[in-house]
Formats: C-alpha cells, structure tokens, sequence
C-alpha cells in the first residue's frame, strides 16, 4: 500500500452504465464498496430516489456519504480551476500532454496547498476572544499524507522518477 495503511475506498456514482466498468477497471487492487445513486425524473421533476448497492455493504457508507454531491461540487471546482474542461472555445487544448500536466498541477493544488473551510479541526473545544480556535487542514492532511501544508517549491523539488512519462492513475492504485 503507498501510504502505509490499509486502503477502503467508498465510491458513489450515478447510474451512468460506464461508471462500473471503469470502477472495476480501475479499483481491481483496492478494497472498495461501490454505491449507487438512482433517480427517476418526470418531466424534469425528481420523482423517486433509490440507492443500489453493487459491492460492499450497507453499513460501509455512513449516512453522509450516500450522495453525488460531494462528486459534483469537486468536477465544478475542477472545471473552473481547468479552463480545458470547460466548452471548447478559448480554453481548447490540442496537446492532450498539455491536459494532462495541467491536470495534475490543479490536483496537487487542491490536495496539497490550499486549505478547506470544511476540514478544520478544533483545538480548544470553547470559544474564547484572542485565540486560535481551528487549525486549517488540506485534504492531504485530512487523509495523514502530509502534517503541514505544501507549496508549489515541495513540487518543484521533488524528486522525478525515471519512468514519470509512464505515470498514470493506475500506477499510483
């Protein structure tokens, strides 16, 4: 396992039919629990929700997590920081290298450097005038990846493996 503990993913998708092949595809060395979100619409009104477990069980999602919207809020973020996964028009890309490095600059932006409003932790229980109440957390921190925050010098110094232009996703699962 590359960070020293075992590895539990819960995935939460849509029912989009692409969705499990990838997942499966993807997640074939991870331990996952896989749930999905089904909603019927008339109309365009919401008329029903439904959740389908495909792996895992019930009790591996706490009640929090069995929704899209953390996804969604995360792929908005994500296009907005990535004008290449806007419409195609002035931020179009033509080098998909180029994509792909811009890609993971933004990543490692979002994980690393910037801090989340939502993940912060209280270090003194009451509130008190004059003294520090939260400490600021990066997802990074959050999952123990890192204790503090990194900058854009921690990349740039960083060490490059020989085989980098064959680093994919797949790799680092």
């Amino acid at each position: 396992m590359p960070w020293g503990f075992e590895q539990f993913l819960l995935v939460t998708t849509d029912k989009l039919t692409v969705y499990e092949k990838a997942i499966v595809q993807c997640f074939r060395h991870v331990r996952y629990a896989y749930l999905q979100i089904v909603k019927q619409r008339r109309k365009r009104r919401l008329v029903t929700v439904k959740q389908r477990l495909v792996k895992g069980k019930e009790s591996d999602f706490p009640p929090k997590t069995r929704n899209t919207s953390y996804l969604e809020r995360f792929n908005l973020t994500l296009s907005q920081s990535v004008s290449y996964l806007q419409r195609k028009t002035l931020g179009y890309c033509k080098s998909q290298v180029n994509f792909q490095w811009m890609l993971w600059m933004n990543l490692f932006n979002y994980n690393y450097c910037q801090f989340h409003r939502s993940l912060r932790q209280d270090l003194t229980g009451e509130s008190t005038k004059f003294q520090r109440r939260y400490r600021h957390l990066t997802p990074a921190m959050k999952m123990g990846l890192t204790t503090t925050r990194l900058d854009w010098r921690d990349l740039i110094i960083a060490p490059i493996p020989e085989n980098a232009h064959e680093f994919t996703t797949s790799t680092i699962l």
